[in-house]
């Protein structure tokens, strides 16, 4: 492996071997890995929504700035301005950003250990790999050759393209090492201790894709699902944390519709055990958006109430003959008829 990104792939890949050991099913091990990561990633979903609220409770005044200076962002003193706003709120604009740049490597991990089971579930090499991908070739196996003789010049593979296909393309030799005889053609090639994993899932062969079947066939389906779930994600998610200006809006739409076509795409091109992960991936985002509507609330405004200051009616006359009336503090319903009792038996000269 020797790479930087194992620092992050090894761990999750030892995740869901773990989650293949305990159910002996590579379809029902994605399910439940997804559920584990997204467990363990919820504390960082915490940390980004009380950000998200901190910034939306905040808007106002940074919207009234921006008035302030007519829009004109660029003014050193606005962003002086701005600063002393964030500090006097004790906002950092990097806390809403430092959850999701912690998660984009894990999540490149979880695509990597989803993708490559042979690598991080039964442990073979790319050596190891790389000889039984030219093994099957030169033996002539059908689906092999079908998915790399358009990297073959003269009958003779291209090294590099070998390797960049195995990177995506795992889940697809771990069910075709499985098929026919193929076992025995690898025989002396795989190490000794070397066991099938279980691609099977409902029926479906988790190594293929939607795209081998046609667009009629009913494994359609998973790109469909994985496009419908990407939209029902992001609209629950708009609908629950609302929008705070146009910009925002733009964004948001843009999300709404660009996403699905993305996971109708990936779930159409890529195996279908990479499909159903994005379908449960998507799921449970929908859930975690839920439970931090309830876990997360905004913080609380806090009021001090003024106390209400009565006047007598000689302080109020003084105030009228100082002309300091109109600033004064309003008075109830109760003083008011009071002073105009008053002033009316003055005019009476009672």
């Amino acid at each position: 492996m020797g790479n930087l990104m194992d620092i992050i792939n090894v761990p999750l890949a030892l995740l869901l071997k773990l989650c293949y050991m305990l159910v002996n099913n590579y379809g029902v091990a994605i399910i439940l890995f997804a559920v584990l990561t997204k467990v363990l990633l919820f504390p960082l979903g915490i940390k980004g929504e009380k950000s998200r609220l901190q910034q939306v409770a905040m808007q106002p005044k940074v919207n009234a700035l921006q008035q302030k200076f007519k829009g004109n962002t660029r003014d050193p003193k606005y962003n002086e301005e701005l600063q002393a706003l964030y500090n006097a709120e004790g906002f950092s604009p990097f806390a809403g950003c430092l959850p999701q740049l912690i998660q984009l490597p894990i999540i490149l991990g979880l695509w990597n250990a989803i993708r490559q089971p042979l690598t991080y579930i039964s442990g073979l090499g790319q050596k190891t790999l790389y000889t039984v991908v030219h093994t099957l070739y030169d033996n002539g196996v059908a689906n092999i050759v079908t998915e790399l003789e358009k990297y073959a010049v003269d009958g003779v593979l291209d090294p590099d393209k070998v390797v960049s296909w195995l990177k995506s393309s795992e889940i697809r030799l771990a069910t075709i090492i499985g098929e026919g005889s193929n076992m025995e053609l690898l025989s002396g090639v795989l190490p000794e201790d070397f066991e099938l994993l279980n691609m099977s899932f409902f029926g479906l062969n988790l190594g293929m894709k939607p795209s081998d079947y046609g667009l009629l066939a009913l494994t359609t389906l998973i790109p469909i699902l994985s496009g419908v779930t990407s939209f029902l994600g992001s609209f629950i998610i708009q609908k629950i944390n609302g929008t705070s200006d146009n910009s925002q809006n733009g964004s948001m739409n843009m999300l709404l519709y660009t996403m699905p076509l993305i996971s109708i795409w990936l779930g159409y091109s890529f195996p279908i055990g990479v499909g159903i992960y994005w379908i449960a991936s998507n799921l449970l985002n929908m859930l975690q958006s839920l439970v931090l509507k309830l876990v997360v609330k905004p913080a609380e405004k806090e009021v001090k109430k003024k106390k209400e200051k009565k006047l007598n009616y000689t302080q109020i006359e003084k105030m009228k003959r100082e002309g300091t009336w109109t600033d004064a503090i309003e008075v109830s319903a109760e003083d008011q008829t009071e002073v105009k009792s008053k002033r009316s038996d003055k005019k009476s000269g009672k």
